[in-house]
């Protein structure tokens, strides 16, 4: 009868493993507790320090806001039409080159004018009003 009553018999609860389980984890809810409560403090101090805004902020202006943007590059040439082209005609014209009516587009026949020019000149004749034959033409420098 002893045999079956040992089997019987129920180990008791608290064995000295749990209790040593339990402590342990107990401790670790303890620290992390305390680290918490740590962070939370820290975190209140660094807002403490952070000024806060007062009023609107200002616009703030950089030097690249009051740049005005490259100009392009003068290029007039076959298709373009405009009184930029009746001015370069105009001016073919006045100087010989040009016979054809003033109409503001730019043909074939105010193409061979600028070519001309652009020869005469001693340009690099492509038949184009870029900057330097503009200038050479309205007389700039």
């Amino acid at each position: 009868m002893t045999d079956t009553m040992s089997r019987n018999r129920r180990r008791p609860f608290f064995t000295p493993v749990f209790v040593l389980l339990l402590a342990a984890l107990l401790t670790a809810a303890l620290l992390l507790a305390a680290n918490g409560a740590q962070r939370k403090e820290q975190a209140e101090k660094l807002a403490s320090l952070t000024p806060t805004p007062t009023g609107i902020p200002r616009k703030v202006s950089y030097i690249y806001d009051r740049q005005t943007p490259a100009p392009t590059p003068l290029l007039i040439g076959n298709g373009k039409e405009g009184p930029v082209v009746a001015a370069i005609q105009q001016r073919l014209r006045e100087l010989g080159y040009y016979q054809g009516e003033v109409d503001g587009q730019f043909g074939a026949q105010t193409r061979l004018a600028v070519l001309a020019f652009q020869q005469a000149s001693g340009l690099t004749a492509d038949g184009v009003v870029g900057e330097t034959t503009y200038r050479l033409l309205m007389g700039q420098k």
